[in-house]
């Protein structure tokens, strides 16, 4: 077995994983983003509707859920793309 010296490793190609992707991570932000407008829908609908109003707690936590998704990936995006920023 052929011993690294600390040089060899520290010029090695850093490993991204396939989820911290920018391809990943944009799919990520637009089903997010689909998944807020569908809850959004269902507050509507649920607020429209008077046998619904004791069930308006599942869009509402669909859609918070979905809205930290997308504010995290969005962070997580703009860092990526210029060093100075956030």
């Amino acid at each position: 077995m052929k011993v690294k010296f600390k040089s060899e490793l520290l010029f090695r190609k850093a490993f991204i994983p396939w989820y911290d992707t920018e391809l990943a991570m944009m799919l990520t932000l637009a089903f997010a983003l689909v998944v807020l407008l569908f809850s959004i829908t269902g507050v509507a609908a649920s607020v429209d509707t008077p046998s619904y109003h004791a069930f308006i707690w599942v869009p509402c936590l669909l859609g918070s859920l979905s809205l930290v998704i997308t504010i995290s990936t969005l962070i997580r995006l703009l860092r990526r793309g210029s060093p100075g920023s956030i």
